[in-house]
């Protein structure tokens, strides 16, 4: 790793339209020893146009460009082939569609260098309209920014109000982890495994400032509404990441253990609000029938003249057993 180097890297996807703002970000820091690496995952639209209209620009101001293509494959898949690129003592990887405040980058290295027993450190966000002015909708902020061990916060998404963007870390940190330069990838997120092994047993310090700006957009993919089974399939990805992440960095058994119930716990509860909250008017009859709509000899009939493989991907998106095992809670409840 190259001493004080900050890497900034970001995945990016369709992005011509937002990016040209954080690439003006970068460009108009008051800390000067960058790199950008810049991870086009499949972009269909002029993004590579525009991110190579900013390489002599970069340049100028002495910040190397890292630019790689990829076929779309996820965010999580692009930050792997990214993490793989860096040099920088410090780490932060913001969306390809927000920016920085222009001493956003000064204001959390000269933290991580005055404080070396912290290997990472968070700022407050500006969530901002997306419209010519920028307007500011709110400021997200840490409900208590003397709290330092933040990796069951993480966990649980209490008080922490932004992932990405937001927060630096020391990839000496981060590597120690992640000793082959590998996350594990899922299409549903990325950002615990980033964050997570950064913040495990040690100390991540808080800026009382906005250092990102998050930009609002009604058809981002953050923003885009989802069906009852998307959110269900997202949920149990999301399950999925935080095990293989604490697996991958809890050693002790019985502190692993714990950390993997509290993932239990969260999701079950989520998982049990949900079908509570969908079946809330139902009568029992009708449960009865939702039992039976998914039953092996109702399923047996309706895929009928389907493919073994188009059967395989049905019964692996619908969780047959696990859709049935949550209507009998409810049926009995």
């Amino acid at each position: 790793m190259k001493k004080n180097l900050v890497t900034i890297m970001t995945p990016c996807y369709n992005g011509e339209k937002y990016i040209a703002n954080l690439l003006n970000s970068i460009v108009n820091q008051t800390y000067s020893y960058m790199e950008f690496i810049c991870i086009n995952d499949g972009s269909t639209d002029n993004t590579e146009k525009v991110v190579e209209k900013y390489r002599e620009i970069l340049k100028n101001k002495n910040i190397k460009l890292k630019y790689v293509k990829q076929k779309n494959g996820g965010i999580a898949k692009a930050l792997n082939k990214g993490v793989k690129l860096v040099d920088g003592e410090f780490l932060i990887w913001p969306d390809s569609d927000d920016y920085f405040e222009e001493n956003s980058i000064e204001m959390m290295v000269d933290f991580l260098k005055e404080n070396p027993d912290y290997n990472a450190v968070r700022g407050e966000v500006a969530f901002r309209k997306d419209n010519a002015t920028k307007d500011i909708i709110e400021i997200r902020k840490s409900k208590n920014p003397e709290n330092t061990d933040l990796f069951l916060n993480y966990i649980k998404e209490e008080d922490i109000y932004c992932f990405c963007g937001v927060i630096m870390i020391r990839t000496e940190q981060f590597f120690k982890v992640n000793k082959g330069r590998d996350i594990y990838v899922n299409k549903a997120g990325q950002n615990w495994q980033m964050i997570l092994p950064a913040v495990y047993k040690s100390k991540t310090g808080y800026i009382n400032k906005v250092v990102y700006n998050y930009l609002v957009r009604e058809n981002s993919h953050s923003h885009k509404k989802q069906g009852e089974l998307a959110f269900l399939l997202k949920q149990r990805n999301f399950r999925k990441i935080l095990n293989k992440t604490i697996n991958k960095i809890v050693e002790d058994k019985e502190e692993k253990k714990q950390y993997l119930n509290i993932v239990k716990e969260k999701y079950d509860k989520i998982e049990k609000e949900f079908f509570k909250y969908k079946f809330r008017n139902f009568s029992k009859e009708h449960i009865k029938y939702k039992l039976r709509f998914f039953s092996k000899e109702n399923l047996k009939y309706r895929f009928r003249h389907f493919s073994k493989e188009h059967i395989k991907y049905k019964l692996r998106n619908w969780n047959i057993n696990y859709i049935r095992q949550k209507i009998k809670q409810i049926y009995k409840n």
